[in-house]
Order: C-alpha cells, then sequence, then structure tokens
C-alpha cells in the first residue's frame, strides 16, 4: 500500500510521495504506531553498496510524520527536527520502520523511529518533533 500524507484515502489515492518514489510501503497505521518497509534494491545503496543514510532518514521521516499526520488529517505537518543515529548497515533483504509518539502537545509532537532489517536487527534509529501547522484563515 502507496504511504499517503495523511487525509482521507479517497482524496489522497492519486498523490505520490517521495516515500513511494523511494518504495516505501504502509504496511499498518493506527492511533498509536505506523509501520512501513522497504525492499531493499542497489538504486538505495552508497557506493560501499549499503543502504544510503537518505533512505533511512526519509523512511523514518515519512513514518513518523504520517502518525502525527493521521491525527491532524485536514491540517499540514512537516518536519523540525530530526535526529538519526545509524546502528548497523544493511545491503539486501527488507528495512521495517516503526513510528510511535513519544510526547504529544497542542500542536507539536515527539516521534521515535526504529529500522530494523528484518526483525530484530536494528539498523537506524531517530526521534523527531513535527509540528501541525494552522491553515489559512
Amino acid at each position: 500500500m502507496p504511504m499517503y500524507p495523511g487525509g482521507n484515502q479517497e482524496t489522497t489515492a492519486d498523490i505520490r510521495t517521495f516515500a513511494d518514489f523511494i518504495g516505501a510501503k504502509l504496511v499498518s497505521a493506527d492511533g498509536d504506531e505506523v509501520v512501513a518497509e522497504l525492499s531493499i534494491e542497489p538504486h538505495h545503496w552508497n557506493l560501499a553498496r549499503i543502504v544510503h543514510g537518505g533512505v533511512y532518514m526519509s523512511l523514518l521521516d515519512s513514518a513518523m510524520g504520517l502518525l502525527v499526520s493521521l491525527h491532524y488529517p485536514n491540517r499540514p505537518v512537516v518536519t523540525t527536527n530530526l535526529n538519526i543515529h545509524f546502528t548497523e548497515p544493511a545491503s539486501e533483504g527488507t528495512l521495517v520502520c516503526r513510528a510511535r509518539f513519544i510526547h504529544r502537545a497542542r500542536s507539536t509532537m515527539t516521534v521515535e523511529g526504529r529500522v530494523y532489517l528484518g526483525t530484530d536487527r536494528l539498523c537506524a534509529h531517530a526521534t523527531g518533533s513535527f509540528r501541525v501547522l494552522k491553515l489559512p484563515s
């Protein structure tokens, strides 16, 4: 299933995001957690033939932002900060990303995301801050 930017799927079904472009797929989403995955392909590699850090960053940012968007489906959500730690390289297989809330305030949310190779090999961990924007009057 493609990654949706928020809102209701009938109105966003024809929108493709950067997450779709890199091959991220939405596995599940509810109010507590978003799970996405990405099958590693050679175009995801850097010169060392391991997944480029930007792929991890994009997968995490997309899943974490989607989690916030689900709570504010009719308002834009933007990333204000993303801090990532790369823990182990990967070059083949499927990356699984899990995003969960750490803290929720009125307009700023803090989210944690983890990317695993398969089910248990942690490749990257991130925390991010997201701001829910006001709609123009």
